[in-house]
């Protein structure tokens, strides 16, 4: 039985001891509680997902922890073969299908979790994101938005009907900023009826999955191979009195055209798509065919964020102007702990609804979103660089670019100070 860990491996890579217990025979032993404790093992260090990457002769084990990708210890190549197959059993795909990737879904400890399998040179890789629905998302002051950012953004949703758009790449906070907001605006509007307790908001969602369980809310998820889609859902949305929508995101040209339309006929939508910043949302809708005029008058203000590590509080230390941290047990050595967001929020002011109808430029239309008060993502992030939120390696790291310079001292400093993890 010894042989399960008779793969020589370094110190800091050999299996959790009460991981072994679970690993005998390493020929047939039961592969459900082995799941399960990986499963435990990433939530309990907070990780998104889990990676089992098949090397030459062994397999790493890796957690994705505050979005970076992290090696944690590697298991035997016999171990991984057998795994991946109780996997495969566990999420209902073909077990013996190896030369073509799969996708499937499994509840493991109150957790949804998505398997995605595809072949490699050295053996099936395997990816399990974690989606681990929780009451509700974190109240929008302690998402890591300033003051000044959380006042802009009630304004722009505080409205009666419009379009409000969230843009960034996938795992950058879009849907919690979202969602966190419509929660402020049924708080906002029940407190001008004081507090009415019979006051109730029709909210209906349309998510891929559903990640926040609001007890308000009526949310439904998406099974695109069964016909329920986004559009498809869209169209039976509008026929239940909703007030507030949320669609988790754009992805096609009748899916663009409905939100856009939702928007425009006395409802409050909000909804996602994917572009590189603010201004680039005007484009993108336009390609999908949105008509400008519709979208000029719709659309009330967009939001585009990243999310960037916080500097670790036990071990983050001054570095001339600025702090770096050294990594402690805490933090697990990684010198971070926890995620804040980085937002380029957008007004959508007279000017700008005037280069929408006109389809201007990108470059335009960003000159003109910067002359309407829009910061961009590298001066938000500057300015939580010189606050000793987090680094400028780990904005470097996020948002790139030739971002190594201090943050500057004007137009940056308007934010007031104050942000927590996410």
């Amino acid at each position: 039985m010894v042989c399960v860990l008779s793969l020589q491996l370094e110190s800091d890579d050999l299996i959790p001891e009460d991981l072994q217990k679970h690993l005998i025979p390493p020929d047939s032993f039961d592969t459900r509680p082995v799941v399960a404790y990986l499963v435990r093992f990433a939530l309990a260090h907070g990780a998104s997902d889990i990676h089992l990457s098949p090397m030459p002769d062994r397999v790493e084990v890796a957690l994705r922890i505050d979005g970076v990708l992290r090696h944690q210890f590697d298991i035997p190549v016999e171990i991984h073969r057998r795994l991946v197959v109780g996997l495969k059993n566990q999420a209902k795909l073909v077990s013996y299908k190896r030369s073509t990737p799969q996708d499937g879904a499994m509840q493991v400890e109150g957790c949804d979790v998505r398997i995605a399998t595809s072949p490699t040179m050295h053996g099936e890789r395997v990816v399990a994101r974690l989606l681990f629905q929780v009451s509700e998302p974190k109240n929008l002051s302690n998402l890591g938005f300033t003051t000044r950012e959380l006042k802009t953004l009630e304004s722009l949703v505080d409205r009666p009907q419009g379009l409000f758009l969230a843009t960034g790449p996938a795992g950058s906070g879009k849907t919690t900023t979202l969602v966190s907001l419509m929660i402020r605006l049924v708080e906002m509007r029940k407190a001008r009826l004081s507090n009415d307790a019979s006051y109730r908001s029709s909210v209906v969602t349309l998510e891929d999955p559903v990640e926040y369980v609001v007890p308000y809310f009526h949310q439904t998820s998406i099974h695109a191979k069964s016909g329920m889609t986004f559009s498809e859902g869209l169209r039976s949305i509008l026929r239940q009195d909703p007030e507030l929508i949320l669609v988790g995101e754009i992805r096609d040209r009748e899916t663009a055209q409905a939100v856009v339309q939702a928007g425009l006929s006395g409802h409050v939508v909000f909804s996602s798509l994917h572009a590189n910043d603010t201004a680039g949302v005007v484009p993108r809708l336009l390609e999908l065919g949105v008509e400008p005029y519709q979208l000029s008058a719709a659309l009330s203000g967009i939001v585009c964020q990243r999310l960037v590590r916080l500097l670790c509080g036990e071990c983050k230390v001054p570095d001339g102007e600025f702090f770096e941290s050294r990594g402690c047990p805490k933090c697990l050595g990684s010198g971070y702990l926890g995620r804040a967001a980085v937002p380029e929020i957008l007004k959508v002011t007279e000017e700008f609804q005037d280069l929408i109808l006109q389809r201007a430029s990108l470059k335009l239309l960003r000159r003109q979103a910067q002359a309407g008060g829009t910061l961009s993502l590298e001066e938000s992030a500057q300015y939580r660089v010189k606050e000793g939120l987090t680094s400028k390696a780990e904005v470097l790291r996020v948002i790139g670019g030739s971002r190594d310079r201090p943050p500057e001292k004007s137009g940056v400093a308007a934010h007031p100070p104050g942000s927590t993890a996410l």
